[in-house]
């Protein structure tokens, strides 16, 4: 019986969604909270983070649980949602925009949330009193797509990034040109986008020549790299200090 039931279960959506709604309902389990995943564009996204791109970062945070989040690039606020979606109760999210329209959409429509600090404020204005001197537990690099921002604000934030801090930058990766649409084309093309090879297009080169700074100014850290020419894929980076396991100290 119970073998027939898990068949069933792993071959029918409709009724794994009822096994797991009857699971939150009898509190056997809580909801992970990804239903807003559903309407964040995928290959259509340009800008903002692309749905699965949003879905690695949450299962990213969620699993890490950090305290501090900074965030640089508000815009439209999904990639703010979706960490404050993922992080938990006593975290601090610290986003900062110089965007009219997205510190009236931080206010008017997430205002609700007092975890989250939106600060009107470029990046490389940055100071650690803005964020009541916590050490940051994860940062998020996603406004301006600029080599010498980014890098000025990198060594604002540095020593305030605690031992095992993330260091995430957006729009690192490749676009094959078989994946691309009207508007990604229209992108290359008001961009200054740069042809790696005659199909691949680095759409935010900067961005790509930050990461690689990081790694020749400051050796401690190294990267993996989300990327894929399998599918259209914006990319992001990973970045933290290297360490062996048995050094406690920081993989603590």
């Amino acid at each position: 019986m119970k073998s027939w039931i898990r068949r069933f279960f792993y071959r029918s959506f409709l009724f794994r969604s009822a096994v797991g709604l009857s699971s939150i309902t009898l509190g056997r389990t809580q909801s992970i909270g990804i239903s807003h995943l559903q309407s964040y564009m995928e290959e259509g996204a340009v800008g903002p983070l692309q749905r699965d791109e949003a879905l690695a970062l949450f299962g990213i945070v969620r699993a890490l649980r950090p305290l501090t989040v900074v965030e640089f690039g508000f815009f439209h606020g999904h990639s703010a949602f979706n960490f404050l979606c993922a992080l938990s109760e006593d975290a601090r999210l610290y986003s900062y925009d110089v965007d009219d329209e997205s510190a009236k959409r931080a206010r008017s429509e997430m205002g609700f949330d007092p975890r989250l600090t939106f600060i009107y404020k470029s990046q490389t204005d940055f100071s650690p009193d803005d964020i009541h001197r916590l050490k940051i537990d994860f940062v998020f690099f996603d406004a301006a797509h600029l080599l010498r921002l980014n890098t000025e604000t990198f060594s604002k934030t540095l020593p305030h990034l605690s031992p095992s801090a993330i260091v995430a930058v957006h729009d690192t990766g490749l676009w094959d040109k078989r994946y691309l649409k009207e508007v990604h084309h229209d992108h290359i093309k008001a961009n200054g986008s740069t042809w790696i090879t005659p199909d691949l297009c680095a759409h935010q080169p900067e961005e790509r020549e930050f990461v690689d700074w990081i790694l020749n100014m400051h050796p401690q850290f190294g990267a993996i790299h989300f990327h894929s020419t399998n599918t259209l894929r914006h990319g992001f980076s990973l970045i933290q200090r290297q360490c062996r396991l048995e050094d406690n100290a920081i993989a603590a």
